[in-house]
């Protein structure tokens, strides 16, 4: 085949097409007829229970291989490589596993003796596994790609310890301490972390997807672009932990403290953070989509809470006091701002497209070309608010209190402002163009070149065109 000939991305679709090098059938027949295949590929073969007694596997490829109950008493496995290799319930008496690679590899229940040839770090990792490591005291210890997965090591001390790439998935770890531990790139997913000891841990890119954080503490840590989805973290301390662009998609986070973190470029999609103190967090590029933001503590980051660049499409503010805050040009569409506090608050450009924002308190605040086509602002304080070029095409405005609002330029076509209160706001060259203003209080407004064409006016009447 002349590959120069062949287009690019033909050639990168064959290549990417060539599938992974699984075992030789060929090596894997001649290791069960002679037991003799040093440095044979026997990645991922099927050896459940093999009858392998003093067989030769030097420097063998075993990486995934099935070798659970497998007879390898006296097996020369010298600088084989075993990671992730499946040696639950293995005999390996008298075996040689000198210089073995080992990362990753289950090793439960394997029975060894005095004569077995094994590092003491994986002596140490065969120990935790099967007779557990409750309230051990481990630190500094390396235990870099080890598996412990589903290991009962409740309270164990492993402060200042290398377990990077270590797994942990479905293990007890309560209470466990972790601190200043190396943790890169580990897994401790579905994990249960509750009340452990995190803090300044190295967790970069580790999985604690769908794991137990509860009253956790994780100060000042390291979790840049780690996975923690789905994750429980009510109570937990995240003060001045890096959470730069980690995924907390659909993580649970009510009450915890999230204060001066740093959340650049998370995924916080669907999260939930009723409750959270977010005073100080940095939530610049967040994704915040379907949030639960109700009741979280932002009052104090009017200056310190930075959410340019989130987006906040269909996140929950219900009640919270967002007052002063600067959300210009966000896109806060389909948020429910009911009973929020925007005093003062900055929304140039900001899309509040059929946002909420029923009762809210919008005093003083300013958005200038917002949009808020079919928002909901029934009963909202929306007094000395600069609505200047805004878009409140189709919007609910009962009850709204609008009085001194700069409504200059302002689209209100088919909004309806049935009972509000207008009374000293400009209206200059704003469109009321098919609005409903029945029952509206209309004294002391500023108008110049207004639309009211097919408007229904304070007394019921409408305007003809």
């Amino acid at each position: 085949m002349n590959w120069k000939r062949l287009p690019i991305a033909l050639v990168s679709c064959l290549i990417l097409s060539v599938p992974a090098q699984a075992a030789n059938r060929n090596h894997v027949k001649q290791l069960k007829e002679t037991r003799e295949c040093p440095g044979c590929n026997l990645k991922d073969a099927d050896l459940l229970g093999a009858y392998l007694q003093q067989a030769n596997l030097r420097r063998a490829k075993l990486q995934g291989a099935n070798l659970n109950r497998a007879d390898l008493r006296g097996a020369y496995l010298n600088w084989a490589d075993l990671r992730n290799a499946d040696l639950r319930n293995a005999d390996l008496r008298d075996a040689n596993l000198l210089g073995a690679r080992l990362e990753g590899t289950q090793l439960k229940n394997a029975v060894i003796d005095e004569r077995t040839v094994l590092a003491p770090k994986w002596r140490l990792v065969l120990e935790l596994v099967t007779e557990g490591g409750r309230d051990r005291n481990l630190p500094q210890t390396d235990l870099s790609g080890a598996n412990l997965n589903e290991a009962d090591l409740t309270g164990i001390n492993l402060e200042e310890a290398n377990l990077e790439s270590a797994t942990f998935e479905g293990a007890s770890l309560r209470q466990a301490n972790f601190n200043r531990a190396n943790l890169a790139e580990s897994s401790l997913f579905i994990a249960d972390l509750r009340n452990a000891q995190l803090s300044n841990v190295n967790l970069e890119q580790a999985s604690l997807r769908a794991a137990d954080l509860r009253d956790a503490s994780l100060q000042e840590s390291d979790l840049n672009r780690a996975d923690i989805a789905s994750a429980y973290l009510r109570g937990a301390d995240l003060y001045r932990t890096n959470l730069r662009r980690a995924d907390l998609a659909k993580a649970y986070l009510n009450n915890a403290t999230l204060s001066l973190t740093n959340l650049r470029r998370a995924n916080l999609f669907a999260t939930d953070l009723r409750d959270a103190n977010l005073s100080g967090a940095d939530l610049r590029g967040a994704l915040l989509r379907g949030a639960d933001l109700g009741g979280s503590n932002l009052s104090s980051a009017s200056e310190l809470a930075r959410l340019r660049g989130s987006n906040l499409e269909g996140a929950n503010f219900r009640g919270i006091n967002l007052s002063g805050v600067d959300l210009s040009y966000l896109s806060l569409r389909y948020a429910d701002l009911s009973g929020s506090v925007l005093r003062e608050a900055i929304l140039n450009g900001t899309n509040l497209r059929e946002a909420n924002l029923s009762g809210a308190d919008l005093t003083q605040a300013k958005l200038p070309g917002a949009t808020l086509i079919k928002a909901t602002l029934k009963a909202a304080n929306l007094s000395a608010v600069n609505l200047r070029g805004a878009n409140l095409r189709e919007a609910d405005l009962r009850g709204a209190d609008l009085s001194h609002a700069d409504l200059t330029s302002a689209n209100l076509r088919g909004a309806d402002l049935m009972g509000a209160n207008l009374s000293n706001a400009k209206l200059g060259s704003a469109s009321f163009k098919e609005a409903n203003l029945q029952g509206t209080t209309l004294s002391g407004i500023q108008l110049n070149r207004t639309n009211f064409c097919g408007a229904t006016m304070p007394n019921g009447t409408k305007v003809e065109c």
